[in-house]
Protein backbone atom coordinates (compact mmCIF):
# COMPACT_ATOMS: atom_id res chain seq x y z
CA UNK A 1 0.00 0.00 0.00
CA UNK A 2 2.67 2.57 0.71
CA UNK A 3 4.85 1.29 -2.42
CA UNK A 4 1.90 3.70 -4.21
CA UNK A 5 1.89 6.39 -2.34
CA UNK A 6 5.90 6.59 -2.67
CA UNK A 7 5.64 6.34 -6.38
CA UNK A 8 2.80 8.19 -6.88
CA UNK A 9 5.65 10.95 -5.34
CA UNK A 10 8.05 9.95 -7.25
CA UNK A 11 6.17 10.30 -10.68
CA UNK A 12 4.91 13.85 -8.68
CA UNK A 13 8.16 14.82 -8.18
CA UNK A 14 9.50 13.99 -11.91
CA UNK A 15 7.26 15.89 -13.66
CA UNK A 16 7.65 18.98 -11.63
CA UNK A 17 11.54 18.45 -12.01
CA UNK A 18 10.88 18.18 -16.11
CA UNK A 19 8.54 21.15 -15.88
CA UNK A 20 10.28 23.64 -13.92
CA UNK A 21 12.19 26.10 -15.90
CA UNK A 22 15.55 25.30 -17.83
CA UNK A 23 17.35 28.10 -15.84
CA UNK A 24 16.74 26.11 -12.80
CA UNK A 25 17.63 23.10 -13.80
CA UNK A 26 20.85 24.82 -15.68
CA UNK A 27 21.68 26.06 -11.84
CA UNK A 28 21.09 22.57 -10.41
CA UNK A 29 23.48 21.35 -12.90
CA UNK A 30 20.71 18.56 -14.20
CA UNK A 31 19.83 17.28 -17.70
CA UNK A 32 16.64 17.75 -18.72
CA UNK A 33 17.24 14.28 -20.79
CA UNK A 34 17.69 12.66 -17.69
CA UNK A 35 14.65 13.73 -16.04
CA UNK A 36 12.93 12.41 -19.09
CA UNK A 37 14.31 9.12 -19.16
CA UNK A 38 14.20 8.46 -15.27
CA UNK A 39 10.46 9.14 -15.17
CA UNK A 40 10.22 6.59 -17.96
CA UNK A 41 11.82 4.02 -15.49
CA UNK A 42 9.40 5.35 -12.97
CA UNK A 43 6.25 4.68 -15.10
CA UNK A 44 7.58 0.96 -16.36
CA UNK A 45 8.04 0.24 -12.58
CA UNK A 46 4.36 1.33 -12.07
CA UNK A 47 3.28 -0.82 -14.52
CA UNK A 48 5.32 -3.92 -12.75
CA UNK A 49 4.21 -2.27 -9.73
CA UNK A 50 0.53 -2.80 -11.11
CA UNK A 51 -0.09 1.03 -11.06
CA UNK A 52 -3.45 1.69 -12.78
CA UNK A 53 -2.82 1.58 -16.61
CA UNK A 54 -5.08 4.65 -17.27
CA UNK A 55 -3.50 6.65 -14.64
CA UNK A 56 0.24 6.31 -15.90
CA UNK A 57 -0.57 6.53 -19.72
CA UNK A 58 -2.69 9.70 -18.70
CA UNK A 59 0.82 11.19 -16.80
CA UNK A 60 2.76 10.29 -19.69
CA UNK A 61 0.25 11.66 -22.19
CA UNK A 62 -0.34 15.29 -20.30
CA UNK A 63 4.14 15.11 -19.70
CA UNK A 64 4.37 15.18 -23.03
CA UNK A 65 1.81 17.36 -24.08
CA UNK A 66 3.41 19.64 -22.04
CA UNK A 67 6.52 19.79 -23.05
CA UNK A 68 5.47 20.27 -26.47
CA UNK A 69 6.56 23.63 -28.46
CA UNK A 70 4.86 26.60 -27.41
CA UNK A 71 3.86 27.20 -30.95
CA UNK A 72 2.74 24.24 -31.35
CA UNK A 73 0.37 24.38 -28.34
CA UNK A 74 -0.49 27.96 -29.58
CA UNK A 75 -1.65 26.29 -33.07
CA UNK A 76 -4.40 24.58 -30.68
CA UNK A 77 -5.27 27.22 -28.09
CA UNK A 78 -3.80 25.27 -25.11
CA UNK A 79 -2.14 27.00 -22.41
CA UNK A 80 0.37 24.88 -20.82
CA UNK A 81 -0.29 26.24 -17.53
CA UNK A 82 -3.56 24.53 -17.69
CA UNK A 83 -2.01 21.27 -18.88
CA UNK A 84 0.00 21.27 -16.03
CA UNK A 85 -2.38 22.19 -13.87
CA UNK A 86 -4.45 19.01 -15.07
CA UNK A 87 -1.31 17.22 -14.73
CA UNK A 88 -0.77 17.99 -11.05
CA UNK A 89 -4.47 17.31 -10.19
CA UNK A 90 -4.26 14.43 -11.91
CA UNK A 91 -1.71 13.03 -9.72
CA UNK A 92 -2.53 14.90 -6.54
CA UNK A 93 -6.35 14.08 -6.32
CA UNK A 94 -6.41 10.14 -6.55
CA UNK A 95 -3.22 10.42 -3.72
CA UNK A 96 -4.79 12.78 -1.65
CA UNK A 97 -8.32 11.37 -1.81
CA UNK A 98 -6.47 7.36 -0.69
CA UNK A 99 -4.65 9.13 2.17
CA UNK A 100 -8.11 11.47 3.73
CA UNK A 101 -9.88 7.77 2.66
CA UNK A 102 -12.26 8.96 0.23
CA UNK A 103 -13.05 6.70 -2.71
CA UNK A 104 -13.66 8.84 -5.52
Amino acid sequence: MHKRYILSFLILAMTVGINVGQHLLEQLSIDRNYLIIALIALVVAGLIAHTKLFFIVLIVALTGAINLPPEMLAQYGINPDILFATLLAVIVAPTASKLVGWHI
